[in-house]
């Protein structure tokens, strides 16, 4: 089982997935030193991000059959944070036009895929900015960008809770009750993980 804790910087993801045990969470990987130059073709940033979302799922699988589930700190897809940016009006080499037929091929493939079940928290801004100030241990920069990205964060996941109806909730549920919920689930994937036809009804629901 795949499962993907989501939300903006500060809103607790990092804090929820490290409850369920070392080797059973999967941070984001750093990518910042393997990126392409900023003026380097479109294309070559879309096939990055790919390629790298693309291992960062083959551990959350490898981790997966190792213990029956993983906790993910944000989606391994993310080419959401790409229709956040722009929709937000930032500037980001990532362009989402350019990125949907790369992804879309990822998943053709079976290198990237859906996780069983998306949490995705909504913080309050002052909260976010207090439980930031109160973290010493990370930088968190460009924080007042990631808060005005929610909005559309929000949007990407209301959208894709259309094809995977039952499959996003909202918030982040008690440990102990998540935990209860694996053990009563199938172990076997969700037959729709690699199912292009949700990515493609999830970008028929986005926001125009």
């Amino acid at each position: 089982m795949i499962i993907v804790a989501e939300g903006i910087s500060a809103a607790g993801k990092t804090t929820f997935a490290r409850q369920f045990g070392d080797g059973r969470w999967l941070p984001e990987i750093e990518a910042k030193a393997q990126r392409p130059d900023a003026d380097a073709p479109l294309i070559d940033h879309a096939r990055f991000w790919a390629g790298h979302n693309s291992r960062r799922f083959q551990l959350a699988m490898e981790i997966e059959a190792k213990h029956g589930f993983v906790i993910c700190d944000t989606d391994p897809m993310k080419v959401h944070f790409s229709w956040c940016m722009e929709r937000a009006g930032f500037h980001w080499p990532d362009k989402f036009e350019i990125a949907v037929p790369v992804v879309r091929e990822a998943i053709a493939e079976r290198r990237l895929g859906f996780a069983d079940l998306y949490l995705v928290k909504q913080i309050d801004p002052d909260t976010a900015r207090a439980q930031k100030e109160g973290d010493l241990t990370r930088r968190r920069g460009n924080f007042e960008q990631h808060l005005a990205l929610q909005p559309h964060l929000i949007d990407w996941f209301g959208a894709l809770s259309g094809p995977l109806s039952g499959h996003v909730r909202w918030g982040f549920p008690e440990v102990s009750n998540m935990l209860d919920e694996i053990k009563t689930k199938a172990p076997e994937a969700s037959p729709r993980r690699f199912d292009v036809s949700v990515f493609d009804e999830l970008l028929r629901r986005l926001p125009n």
